[in-house]
């Protein structure tokens, strides 16, 4: 969709997730010695789809079921979405699960959004979020996933909307199990955005570290997104 280094200064020619602090959970992901040592997970939870049939949005779950974490683990509960027309029942369905993994003991931080927005539709998307941090009760925070590309972005108001609704972006420095080969290019462009983000990275794939990336008083580190053992060296 979507850590800290343990030395931001390190730079890796491939990502190795033992590294890293901070995971994306997607499913069936085996229980690996180092996810001990993780401080905060983003753990996939079911999507959103909208049915032409039944003229309503639907909550399809996903992802592994509800787990009790160490204090020290804080949580991110991820939902995915194709589309931008929730009615307000599965608003609170999604904030039913945000509380349930709460009150069994987990430090939940808040609800990450993954919507593969188009940088075009960027407006629409942070319409979106305007009516769901409306909605989303104020102890917890607000992540959503974005896209490299959003850098190009230059409109003023849409991006003082997301500012003030959503508390980070993780953006995808990645398509399917690969980096994308120019994300350099990108990074350049991120000292521009005035929103809290983290970097996306997907296990194994080519990164070499930015050296003035760490300077960049937005940038709060690195999201491994963990690949099933069958994709695993």
């Amino acid at each position: 969709m979507l850590l800290t280094l343990a030395s931001c200064s390190v730079a890796h020619s491939q990502v190795e997730a033992q590294h890293y602090q901070q995971f994306w959970l997607w499913g069936n992901i085996q229980s690996r010695p180092y996810l001990a040592q993780a401080n905060e997970l983003y753990i996939l939870q079911g999507e959103v789809r909208f049915s032409k049939s039944e003229q309503h949005s639907l909550l399809i779950p996903q992802g592994i079921g509800l787990r009790i974490f160490p204090q020290q683990q804080k949580v991110w509960l991820v939902f995915r979405t194709t589309s931008l027309n929730w009615q307000s029942d599965t608003t609170q369905q999604v904030i039913q699960r945000l509380e349930q993994w709460k009150n069994s003991g987990n430090q939940i931080l808040g609800l990450q959004i993954d919507f593969d927005s188009g940088t075009r539709n960027l407006g629409q998307y942070a319409d979106f979020l305007v009516k769901l941090r409306q909605e989303l009760p104020k102890s917890y925070r607000l992540s959503i996933t974005g896209l490299l590309d959003w850098t190009n972005h230059q409109d003023s108001l849409t991006l003082n909307k997301l500012q003030q609704n959503v508390d980070e972006i993780v953006l995808q420095s990645y398509q399917g199990r690969h980096t994308i080969k120019n994300y350099a290019e990108y990074i350049q462009r991120l000292s521009t955005l005035p929103i809290p983000f983290k970097l996306g990275l997907v296990e194994h794939g080519a990164w070499q570290s930015p050296t003035d990336l760490a300077a960049n008083p937005n940038f709060k580190g690195y999201v491994i997104f963990l690949l099933p053992k069958k994709f695993d060296k």
